[in-house]
């Protein structure tokens, strides 16, 4: 087969008819026939004469685009630079840009493209560049050239993907008016959703609050991202902070976990952060939320000393009941409840019962057997209720 010179560019040309060169030719499949591999085989093993009788740039564009199709890419991109070598063209450059960015020479593809840019200003090729500058971790120049790519039209994909890149420069709020409008366009897009599951496998290794923010900004009903964020706080010892996440938490979504978490951390949380008076129950503790006050059960005299006003411990001596008033203990081991004074530390030597100050009525409730901190209501004035102290 291809004997002679003289017909072999007619047989390229036919067995070649199907590829045309345009750039949605790149994204066709062709098979690489018995035919065509032997045309191959013999213009990469031609001598050098035989070689430039047979130049023609075009068909070795078509071969390239053959060998792209079959991801056969160290072929296709000798076939691209023959073409090239011949002949500057808008395909060539780009073809040579695709082949490097699949061979992962990112910074190779961007210089091919932007030769291709100077023959024809494609949004295509501002997508691929855009594309290779955001693997090279080149975010604001990948932004310019996915602006260009806009500028020539204006797709859903397009939008959704400069929202990503937006997320990476920190301009956030940006990002989810460009999903907004990108999931008009076409709710199919699949996005933000995408970008929020990276988000989170990047918050989870790092454990920083911020990129659980960014996550609800985009998406204010992520649990998930609510309680990561907590756990975070949680972890850097700031319960308060962790707890007022999960409370923010509670105005966007209606999650179990949620609530089951709020009351794992006031349980946990330092009694600081609880109401001082119910203990975070909401109760009041004075009165055990009957209304009555516990000291006197409603009788306005005092538990302690029964209306007597002497000491429960002394029984109005004033002496220490576990040293008799020695104040010592054993073998003339000093007294450890009165540190050897021989003084009742309980009515600190007076005899009367410190609770009432000695007039057998209950301080507490003012002898009338309402609780005085809530007033008979039994809902502690502190918190409102609330088991949380109000500010």
């Amino acid at each position: 087969m291809f004997d002679k010179m003289d017909d072999i560019k007619e047989k390229a040309d036919e067995l070649l008819s199907d590829v045309e060169l345009r750039i949605e030719s790149l994204f066709e499949d062709f098979e690489i026939t018995e035919s065509i591999g032997e045309l191959m085989e013999k213009l990469e093993k031609a001598d050098k004469s035989y070689r430039l009788a047979l130049d023609d740039p075009d068909i070795y564009l078509k071969l390239a685009f053959v060998c792209f199709s079959n991801e056969e890419f160290d072929r296709a991109e000798a076939w691209a630079k023959k073409s090239l070598r011949l002949k500057n063209s808008f395909l060539g450059f780009f073809i040579k840009g695709i082949v490097l960015q699949k061979k992962n020479d990112n910074k190779g593809a961007i210089g091919e493209y932007d030769e291709a840019l100077k023959y024809d200003e494609k949004a295509i090729v501002y997508q691929y560049k855009y594309k290779a500058l955001k693997d090279r971790s080149m975010p604001q120049r990948a932004l310019d050239a996915i602006d260009k790519a806009l500028e020539t039209e204006e797709t859903a994909q397009l939008l959704a993907e400069k929202a990503d890149l937006l997320i990476e420069v920190d301009r956030v709020g940006e990002a989810k008016e460009l999903y907004d409008k990108a999931e008009e366009l076409n709710p199919d897009i699949k996005n933000r959703e995408r970008k929020i599951d990276d988000l989170m496998v990047r918050a989870e290794k790092k454990l920083v609050p911020e990129v659980y923010d960014k996550i609800l900004k985009l998406d204010d009903e992520h649990s998930e991202a609510w309680l990561g964020k907590a756990r975070c706080y949680w972890e850097m010892d700031e319960g308060e902070k962790a707890k007022e996440t999960i409370e923010g938490a509670l105005k966007y979504i209606d999650d179990e976990r949620i609530l089951d978490k709020l009351e794992e951390y006031r349980e946990k949380a330092d009694s600081a952060l609880k109401c001082p008076e119910c203990d975070g129950d909401g109760r009041c503790s004075n009165c055990g939320g009957t209304g009555d006050c516990i000291s006197c059960e409603g009788s306005g005299n005092c538990l302690d000393c029964d209306g007597t006003a002497e000491c429960f411990d002394c029984l109005g001596s004033g002496d220490c009941p576990n040293c008799d008033g020695d104040g010592k203990t054993g073998w003339f081991s000093r007294c450890e409840v009165c540190s050897g004074t021989g003084t009742c530390q309980t009515c600190e030597g007076y005899g009367h019962c410190v609770t009432c100050e000695g007039t057998g009525d209950c301080q507490s409730c003012g002898g009338n057997g309402n609780c005085e901190d809530c007033q008979g209501s039994g809902v502690c004035k502190v918190c409102d209720g609330k088991g949380v102290k109000v500010d």
